[in-house]
């Protein structure tokens, strides 16, 4: 589902019911994706090159572990069916992207033993400043085992759905994607990461048609949950990013192409369009 086409169907009355149709009508395999031509190349990196590509790899696979895990209190606290059914859906994207990180490890870069040791070799490139974003998230989330309350179940969708995914992930997605096409020798990532993306953009589109519904509900109890949410992670990132961003800029800009304050910006850019989208307006970009 592209970005276009998820911002189609947040904007219609069946939103929920597009969203999960089109998960009915394009499923894909990582299994069926050919890493020949990228395991090859692989081969052929200094030992510099390969550190750089497994921590990029690292990173894709802290995310979907860690968004994975997360998904199983939503389930729990899901308001209603129609939102079950969603995230029910988006359980099964997860761990597909799960599978296909690993598969990566495995026949790209030649980590045996399975999921146990690709995660102790991810966690040894875990860096503090994703580290600190995902036990934020971690706190916003857990909650939701325990407690049924909508207004903890939206905060949870805007901190999930629409900053994680929906503006980290997009930002990281966007650099990820752009290595990629600079390394033509690697078909198969670029295929298997494009199909990653298309799920990614379903999934934000569940939770900008939540939370779009709960603000024609009550618009200013959710913008002021909602703007909470912003402010609390908005305010992370700034002291992330005159901290431990500072001592990583270094290896952002090798591995990625781009300073931490660029990676900023474009994080609050796709913010921005993601409230939007949902009918809350907010300006958080620089300039």
């Amino acid at each position: 589902m592209s970005e276009q086409a998820v911002e189609e169907a947040v904007r219609q009355p069946r939103a929920f019911e597009a969203l999960y149709e089109h998960w009915e009508r394009h499923q894909w395999s990582p299994l069926e994706i050919d890493l020949t031509a990228d395991k090859a190349a692989a081969a052929t990196l200094t030992e510099d090159e390969r550190e750089g590509m497994i921590w990029i790899f690292a990173h894709r696979f802290h995310a979907e572990w860690n968004v994975a895990s997360l998904l199983a209190p939503f389930l729990l606290a899901a308001p209603d069916y129609d939102m079950q059914l969603l995230l029910a859906t988006q359980v099964a994207d997860e761990y597909r992207h799960i599978q296909s990180v690993v598969r990566v490890f495995t026949e790209v870069f030649g980590i045996e033993g399975g999921v146990p040791a690709v995660k102790a070799l991810c966690d040894e490139h875990l860096d503090p400043v994703a580290e600190t974003f995902y036990a934020a998230l971690d706190n916003m989330v857990r909650p939701l085992e325990t407690t049924r309350d909508e207004d903890l179940f939206l905060q949870s969708v805007i901190a999930y759905h629409l900053i994680a995914e929906g503006s980290i992930g997009r930002a990281n997605q966007t650099l990820v994607v752009n290595r990629f096409k600079a390394l033509d020798a690697y078909p198969g990532l670029q295929e298997m990461q494009h199909l990653a993306i298309l799920d990614e953009f379903r999934h934000i589109g569940i939770g900008v048609s939540y939370a779009r519904r709960r603000l024609e509900r009550d618009r200013e109890q959710a913008s002021a949950l909602i703007g909470a949410v912003v402010d609390i992670f908005t305010g992370l990132g700034s002291q992330l990013l005159a901290g431990a961003g500072v001592d990583l800029a270094p290896r952002f800009v090798a591995v990625y192409g781009a300073e931490p304050e660029v990676i900023w910006q474009e994080v609050l850019r796709q913010l921005e369009l993601r409230l939007r989208a949902a009918g809350y307006e907010a300006s958080l970009v620089a300039g």
